[in-house]
């Protein structure tokens, strides 16, 4: 059993270096002179991911549901996102890129909810807490952007980043085919698929306040690392401080549940947008650079209750039997339209303000979000 928990934190950890290598240094570097790329055109490039992940995640969860081999599944999208990544190195034309960054996504947009889905069966049956697993992937991930941002100032550059990524998926997906197979078996869904059983009131409405609350948060990946350089800052501190925020992550996912159980999962979701706001408000007021350390740490504490909080509400708002495609189309409407939306929205703000009105756009949407979170205490949790 330790060694299957061992296993399923290593990949945490391949799953979400390979993302923290990538995704916070993409913004920077397709915004190099070398693509004569304008913002909105490289806005739209980070939101193919985001966009293509409403309809594609979705249908990676339905495929868990209906044949049971999370497993199988998991390793081609890793492969493949693997292979893809490489071509990046050669592809200089906004066309190209934007063909090879569709074919990418499709691939990459299945990480998450597959792996979250096969933790979430584990540890179900071996009574282990998912925070204690899911808080590798804030290590693997913490790891990535900071090595990156050292050696996005060598002459490695930041080209460096998908072929890292790439090598690193490849050594996960050998990781992931030690996990022993019948652990991972589900029950296949032989009755027609009812799309009711996943389109409930709760979970519509939890859905919307996801969206407004994780939609700023993900897009805060892409475009945080303009922010620092704006104010100043090198691409190694914008790696320091990612750093620091997913490290900060770790200690709060260790605890989210005891948290939970003493104020509620409504009311910890609900005062983790709200801190999330004040957050993204005081980066819009350009405070000194010891604030924004400080803001670093706050990151962390938000998306380390969040996180877990957010994907067990999930589970309990579904049948048993959908929960792969539900936690499918919680993916593809947080981490999928409503970043794409606030991607594209984001790029378009630089080119008529600042990034500045960035952040303040975060915080005005994150309050919302807050505010439809404390509504939902009407609904009663199932189970």
């Amino acid at each position: 059993m330790n060694q299957q928990k061992r296993l399923y934190q290593l990949i945490y950890v391949a799953i979400f270096f390979a993302q923290g290598a990538l995704i916070p240094y993409m913004t920077l570097f397709f915004s190099q002179s070398r693509f004569d790329l304008s913002p909105s055109e490289v806005g739209t490039i980070v939101a193919i991911l985001p966009i293509l992940s409403i309809g594609v995640q979705p249908l990676w969860g339905m495929l868990a549901d209906r044949t049971g081999r999370v497993r199988a599944w998991l390793v081609l999208a890793m492969i493949g996102a693997a292979a893809i990544s490489i071509t990046f190195l050669f592809a200089t034309a906004y066309l190209w890129i934007v063909l090879l960054m569709v074919a990418w996504s499709i691939f990459q947009c299945a990480h998450i909810p597959l792996v979250d889905m096969m933790t979430l069966d584990y540890t179900a049956r071996a009574k282990i807490d998912y925070g204690a697993i899911r808080l590798y992937g804030s290590a693997g991930f913490a790891i990535a952007v900071f090595m990156m941002g050292r050696i996005a100032d060598t002459p490695w550059g930041l080209s460096s980043t998908f072929l890292l990524s790439a090598i690193v998926l490849v050594l996960g997906s050998i990781i992931l085919r030690r996990i022993d197979e019948p652990g991972l078996a589900r029950t296949t869904t032989v009755a027609p698929f009812a799309w009711s059983a996943v389109w409930n009131v709760p979970f519509v409405a939890f859905l919307i306040g996801g969206m407004l609350v994780f939609g700023p948060i993900y897009a805060n990946n892409y475009y945080f690392g303009i922010y620092v350089t704006s104010i100043g800052g090198s691409t190694t501190l914008v790696g320091t401080l990612f750093l620091v925020a997913v490290l900060c992550e770790i200690p709060f996912m260790k605890v989210a549940y005891q948290i939970v159980a003493k104020l509620g999962t409504v009311n910890v979701l609900a005062g983790a947008a709200f801190i999330s706001a004040i957050r993204n408000g005081w980066l819009a007021l350009e405070p000194p650079l010891l604030v924004v350390w400080i803001l670093a740490i706050v990151q962390g504490l938000v998306v380390g209750l969040l996180i877990p909080v957010a994907l067990q509400f999930v589970r309990s708002l579904v049948s048993l039997n959908v929960t792969s495609t539900a936690i499918g189309v919680y993916m593809a409407l947080t981490s999928g339209l409503a970043t794409a939306a606030f991607n594209q929205l984001s790029g378009i703000i630089i080119e008529v303000d600042s990034i500045i009105g960035v952040f303040w756009m975060y915080t005005a949407v994150s309050l919302l979000g807050a505010a439809l979170f404390l509504g939902m205490r009407r609904f009663r949790e199932k189970g």
